[in-house]
């Protein structure tokens, strides 16, 4: 699945292979969509999530970077199931730059989510507006929908079942993407005022974290367990601010631009009730110690950075990753100037048997020039020394 983080460009797509269902769906699960063709692991028993961040399409950074752009991410989104971030769309020609966006994607029939972040609002477009023109356009492939958040500016948070098989009932794994809100005022050119609904930095703290709760439990009730999970969100939560001091595996260029500040620059701690809530999901693992069912929350946003850490005082063992840069808009550091996507790796047997009992997930950074780097297994023995 192909996995596009904040309309820089956004896209999440799975490997899988996806099929029509038509199987009665349980009452009060949001994700589950009636008529919506199934994700599924492939026969080998693997599923693969590719997360684009950054692509900035829409920028005036002239028409050699554009056609970088779009050439970095016809490379990179050859590894099928794809999520994208949609940022900096804001022209006045916004959707006939997500028709290009999403056009790698599509000519290869991947699936694919969008997240929303802070360049995806402006003056000439909102979050609300991109998720119904995807949903109007790209039914077929696209799993981008609003089931919570405040419209126009936050409404893109929702999750997506993966099943072992098409014949199966209960899913294997569970995507879950949030809106992290923000704007970009102006044209482009300069700064400009940001209307009072959209002067909001952080998944909305009042609808998203009920939201997280009450599709939990009732996936327990229904299915008897929750599935393990991986969250997506564009802007990072502010704990991975004092996380960048771990040296892990990946570009640490950046000192993080997280969620939870205000237009004056103030941490306001309302990134805390979205955060604690994922923390309160990743307790739901059925096996003692019952712990690790979040197997990592990834964000864009910050260009620099692709690293993943965890440690149990700062996030209560949940790992946060970031996906680097994919674009050639935007701002570019040291280590960003090849581009690349995150990579998620899923088996059924790393999320059924795991380690100890705790579900497993390898994870990388994919480069355009055909590389790979940083890998790792992203479970109890990561960064087992701080946890």
């Amino acid at each position: 699945m192909l996995l596009l983080q904040a309309l820089p460009v956004l896209g999440l797509c799975a490997l899988a292979t996806a099929t029509a269902t038509a199987t009665p769906q349980p009452a009060g699960l949001l994700g589950l969509v009636p008529g919506k063709r199934k994700l599924t692991f492939d026969g080998a028993g693997n599923f693969k999530v590719v997360s684009f961040s950054d692509m900035h399409f829409g920028e005036r950074w002239g028409v050699f970077l554009f056609s970088l752009g779009l050439r970095a991410w016809w490379m990179l989104s050859s590894t099928r199931m794809q999520e994208t971030e949609r940022e900096n769309v804001f022209a006045f020609n916004a959707t006939g730059y997500l028709d290009q966006c999403f056009a790698p994607t599509v000519a290869r029939k991947i699936p694919f989510s969008c997240t929303h972040g802070n360049h995806d609002n402006a003056n000439n477009i909102n979050h609300w507006e991109e998720i119904q023109y995807e949903q109007k356009h790209y039914a077929d492939l696209s799993y981008t929908r609003s089931d919570v958040g405040p419209k126009p500016y936050g409404p893109g948070n929702y999750w997506v079942p993966v099943y072992a098989t098409e014949h199966d009932s209960k899913p294997a794994l569970i995507m879950w993407f949030f809106d992290s809100r923000s704007f970009v005022s102006g044209t482009g050119d300069g700064p400009g005022p940001v209307p009072a609904a959209a002067d909001y930095y952080w998944v909305d703290e009042n609808t998203v974290p009920p939201y997280i709760k009450q599709q939990s439990e009732l996936t327990k009730t229904i299915w008897g367990n929750i599935p393990p999970a991986l969250v997506f969100v564009h802007i990072p939560v502010q704990l991975a601010q004092p996380l960048d001091a771990y040296t892990t595996e990946g570009d640490h260029d950046d000192y993080p631009g997280t969620q939870g500040f205000n237009d004056n620059n103030t941490y306001t701690g309302l990134d805390l009730p979205f955060w604690n809530a994922l923390v309160a999901l990743s307790h739901t693992n059925p096996t003692p110690p019952h712990v690790g069912n979040v197997l990592a929350v990834t964000s864009g946003h910050d260009h620099g950075d692709s690293w993943c850490a965890r440690t149990a005082n700062l996030t209560s063992g949940v790992p946060i990753c970031f996906d680097g840069h994919s674009g050639y808009g935007g701002y570019v550091t040291p280590n960003s100037e090849v581009r690349n996507a995150r990579v998620f790796a899923l088996s059924l047997e790393g999320l059924r048997v795991g380690e100890g009992g705790v579900p497993v997930v390898r994870t990388w950074n994919s480069y355009e020039n055909n590389t790979i780097n940083d890998e790792i297994v992203l479970g109890p023995s990561y960064m087992a020394q701080y946890n």
